[in-house]
């Protein structure tokens, strides 16, 4: 009757412990792992890029015929097109431009009594530009070599002369990528350019330099 009694109690005692054994032989699950949230990368300024620009330029031309010193304004209408390369490190772009604009900026004047008209028809430039990017925003400087072709005629005589002017130019802008592949520009400038014989058409001496804002849009490739 014991053995019986102490064998009841014995499966009970089990039965009762197993359902705790059960929950503690129970595999744990792999802890959830937190979603990880992709950051944006910085937009890489680096690469070749071409485009075109358009604007306005003030153009001064100072010149005297021996007795007179007298300074003109040419202000127009610019077309031109940029090409050139960045490298990109660490939020620095650095690299080199060049440029070629068309000009519409005759104008007549009197002088030394005559009339004279001149104009700027073409020019351009090769420079090295340097600046900092906030991720698609660009601000930059730039400066380097620059030319333009002037043209001088005695409206009374039909006496005219044309030559390429050479001198610097440097400026200023902000491009702001809106694509990976295009972005936009506003620039400023200032071309200083040496003296020229093209005025001895007139009998005068004279130089030529130019203030221009740009706006223009390119492709990066």
């Amino acid at each position: 009757m014991k053995s019986t009694i102490f064998g009841a109690t014995a499966i009970l005692v089990a039965a009762g412990t197993l359902p705790t054994l059960a929950a503690d032989m129970a595999i744990a699950e792999p802890p959830v792992e937190t979603p990880i949230t992709e950051v944006a990368g910085v937009y890489d300024w680096g690469g070749f890029y071409v485009g075109v620009n358009t604007g306005y330029a003030w153009t001064g031309v100072d010149y005297s015929d021996g007795v007179t010193a007298l300074n003109r304004d040419l202000g127009g209408f610019a077309l031109g097109a940029f090409a050139g390369y960045n490298f990109f490190n660490d939020g620095w772009v650095y690299g080199v431009e060049a440029d070629i604009k068309r000009d519409f900026n005759d104008e007549r004047f009197p002088a030394g009594g005559t009339t004279l008209e001149t104009e700027t028809t073409w020019g351009g430039s090769v420079r090295a530009r340097l600046g900092y990017a906030i991720d698609r925003t660009l601000i930059y400087g730039t400066g380097g070599y620059a030319f333009t072709h002037a043209r001088l005629e005695d409206v009374n005589t039909g006496a005219n002369e044309s030559d390429t002017l050479h001198g610097w130019t440097i400026g200023a802008g902000v491009e702001h990528a809106f694509t990976d592949n295009m972005a936009g520009r506003v620039e400023y400038r200032y071309s200083d350019y040496s003296k020229s014989d093209v005025f001895n058409a007139a009998g005068v001496d004279g130089d030529i330099d130019s203030h221009s804002i740009m706006v223009g849009v390119s492709m990066k490739f």
